[in-house]
């Protein structure tokens, strides 16, 4: 039986060595700091990281709180389908569009990798959500002229002799669901997020503990420089995923726990998200309120 502190003495060696590794490659990418996030906000960022991170839990990050996640993203356009079929419904014409379920049909958040061993053994790197059961009726013929016109609106407000809403049914909708008739994901905290992902995905601990699982996967005979290497693999990206791939992927999510890689590159981005915030801080309160808004809408539609 293998003891956590022995797990994690194995561990601590393989990012030991891996800093050494980055030391004498001499860092030769430098993280992407902007013009709101400098390099005293990095080091900052970075001393609030903690030396264990195994005492990091879970994936979430700050900006989430401002943001839909991909199956509150889903309800938003569930809601925003069934009012545009209320409202063709209201001026004389039928159509329905695909079914959503929201749990069935968004996307996996994997912003850092596969991390789920469970799916790594069923479906390799592939998508669950690829694999769902779809209902007869989930592919549809498209709407024909009609219908399209009374979902976008017209020039003139009238379409076939009808009146036809400003934006037509979807800018009906999107009045339904936000004050400001933009339902979707929140811009700033959006780009705050792709930001902190790239300024994070080459700091030292990062980079450090990549090195590190490329170690472990090579002692497993496996020849990947880092985990985007694994998980974009060409021969991994059609059809069902083969024996070989099942093989890898278990093995890069084995890799990640053993070194620490997610719960490195999670604490990294907190502490960077968490500075990001500050800096703007009111455009992401007001975000996040929009957010909440657009979905307690969302859910009355959806019943």
């Amino acid at each position: 039986m293998v003891t956590c502190d022995r797990t994690r003495r194995r561990a601590a060696g393989f990012v030991a060595v891996a800093l050494a590794v980055v030391a004498l490659a001499g860092c030769t990418t430098s993280p992407a700091v902007t013009s709101d996030f400098d390099a005293g906000d990095l080091d900052a960022a970075l001393a609030r990281v903690p030396t264990d991170v195994s005492t990091v839990q879970g994936l979430d990050l700050p900006l989430e709180r401002s943001l839909l996640t991909p199956v509150e993203e889903m309800e938003v356009i569930k809601a925003r389908t069934i009012l545009m079929e209320r409202c063709l419904t209201n001026h004389g014409l039928t159509f329905t569009f695909p079914p959503i379920d929201p749990a069935r049909d968004a996307a996996k958040p994997r912003r850092h990798g596969l991390v789920d061993a469970g799916e790594a053994a069923a479906y390799g790197y592939r998508d669950p959500a690829v694999f769902a059961t779809r209902g007869t009726g989930a592919e549809r013929a498209a709407p024909p002229p009609d219908v399209v016109s009374v979902i976008t609106g017209t020039p003139n407000g009238k379409a076939g002799g009808r009146e036809v809403p400003a934006g037509g049914c979807a800018g009906e909708a999107d009045r339904r669901l936000a004050a400001d008739a933009k339902p979707g994901q929140e811009p700033v905290s959006f780009a705050l997020s792709r930001r902190s992902y790239e300024i994070t995905r080459t700091t030292p601990p990062v980079t450090a503990a990549a090195v590190a699982w490329s170690q472990c996967m090579a002692a497993a005979g496996l020849g990947y420089d880092h985990p985007d290497a694994a998980i974009t693999d060409p021969e991994f990206s059609a059809g069902r995923p083969s024996a070989h791939e099942i093989v890898v992927a278990t093995q890069d999510v084995r890799c990640k726990e053993r070194v620490e890689w997610v719960r490195t590159w999670v604490a990294v981005e907190r502490a960077v998200q968490d500075v990001l915030i500050r800096h703007h801080a009111a455009e992401v309160a007001r975000e996040r309120q929009h957010k909440d808004r657009q979905l307690a809408a969302a859910r009355e539609v959806n019943g």
